[in-house]
């Protein structure tokens, strides 16, 4: 046998396959009770878990075992970017590994892409080649919007079509109208065709939730439905959103970090303080994304005007779904403003610490949430024998702290292992060429 020593930089980020692997002496969480097992042994091959074992059984003798230690050391399943931006077909082959990268480098192997280009199809198939590296991707169609549907027609015929094309499912923007939007829906739901983001102002939070709107992306529809904005929301009126979401069995992805700070208000609010916008422009993340980018994010830190009413409603809007087992799982919306792809799901799960989420219910909605969400594609979410093997192996215990879930010594995505010292690697190159 050989003990993992690292991977040559050029076969890592291009030439990676489904090699055979198993983590020593590792604790992992009961996927039903949630309940820490110690001292085990979780084998990997072509791509899936295909073993877990008390760390004393016999294990395989073969020289092409790649052997992790896990001694002190926690796995964990990856966790999914549920509302991310892919690279499009425009953008050049640097910039659209790095972004794929830069997901892994944060601990996310898998990403509902929430802004289709046709040639994502491509790119996804070079990521499940092992060409290049990246998560698993579910894509979403281009969006149906006020400017790319201007008839009812319109709205079917390109919802066929999307359907046809063998998109995971429809993206919505606000500008539909509700004749539109439920011609849509109808079409959707008579092919089996999912769609989800924002609720257009036309439709609104209770027509989405009635005809199966399988996402609601962001909780600005909620914050407006609720007159949010004005308020501190009462106990009946989160009851009420809690019931009503709970009835339809709709997913809620939250991407509290960037809507708290940026878009929390309708135009209300107050200016981020300078100490503020200087706090996020010393995210050590920001070294990852071009000086263009963070330049663009600076001005928008400037002008944002978050409402501390309507960040507060959100929160506890949050808190109220988690507690009630609304189905919520985790998005930031990267790469938008301060959210770098991968990392900004550690902001998302600051927020959710801030806003009062247990360490349990924020592993579910990063990882297992996602999996549930998912089921009628793959199996994952869960250490479970037969699931894909995307797995996260964490120097410090994420039941005690949910933040330890960023204490991330390697990451392995569909069963291709990244060593924590081989994405630092990467990651110094990336921060190179952009000198922020």
């Amino acid at each position: 046998m050989r003990a993992l020593i690292g991977i040559s930089l050029g076969l890592l980020f291009s030439l990676q396959c489904h090699a055979a692997t198993i983590f020593t002496n590792v604790t992992i969480f009961d996927p039903d009770t949630g309940e820490a097992i110690e001292h085990v042994a979780v084998q990997v091959d072509g791509g899936r878990i295909i073993a877990i074992t008390s760390d004393a059984a016999p294990r395989p003798m073969t020289d092409d075992l790649t052997i992790i230690d896990g001694t002190d050391k926690f796995l964990i399943p990856g966790l999914t970017e549920m509302h991310g931006h892919l690279p499009p077909a425009s953008w050049g082959k640097e910039q659209t590994e790095e972004t794929l990268f830069l997901y892994l480098a944060g601990g996310v192997t898998t990403v509902r892409g929430m802004l289709g280009d046709p040639g994502q199809f491509a790119m996804r198939d070079r990521i499940n080649s092992g060409e290049i590296a990246g998560p698993t991707l579910y894509l979403a169609a281009p969006s149906l919007n006020g400017s790319s549907v201007s008839s009812v027609e319109e709205a079917v015929e390109k919802t066929k079509r999307f359907a046809a094309e063998g998109w995971d499912l429809q993206k919505i923007h606000p500008g539909l109208t509700r004749a539109e939007y439920d011609a849509m829906a109808k079409t959707a739901n008579d092919v089996g065709y999912p769609f989800g983001g924002h609720v257009p102002s036309d439709v609104g939070i209770e027509r989405a939730l009635s005809v199966g709107q399988i996402s609601i992306d962001h909780m600005d529809g909620y914050i407006s439905w609720l007159d949010g904005d004005d308020h501190a929301l009462t106990e009946e009126e989160l009851q009420r959103a809690i019931q009503i979401t709970l009835d339809s069995g709709t997913w809620i992805v939250p991407t509290q970090a960037l809507f708290n700070t940026f878009y929390s208000s309708t135009g209300g609010g107050t200016a981020l303080t300078d100490a503020e916008v200087q706090t996020l422009l010393d995210r050590p993340e920001n070294a990852y994304v071009p000086k263009r980018m963070l330049a663009q994010w600076h001005q928008t830190a400037q002008s944002a005007r978050p409402s501390a009413m309507a960040t507060n409603n959100r929160q506890r809007l949050l808190k109220a779904f988690a507690d009630a087992g609304v189905n919520l799982a985790m998005g930031s919306d990267a790469p938008q403003t301060f959210s770098v792809p991968g990392f900004s799901i550690w902001r998302e799960i600051e927020v959710m610490v801030d806003a009062g989420l247990t360490p349990a219910q924020i592993l579910d909605i990063g990882t297992k949430a996602p999996g549930r969400y998912f089921k009628d594609k793959d199996q994952f979410g869960t250490i479970t024998v037969g699931a894909r093997a995307d797995l996260i192996l964490l120097d410090a215990d994420p039941s005690e702290d949910a933040l330890n879930i960023t204490k991330q010594a390697g990451v392995m995505a569909a069963g291709r292992w990244y060593s924590r010292a081989d994405l630092d690697k990467r990651l110094s190159t990336i921060a190179a060429r952009h000198a922020n």
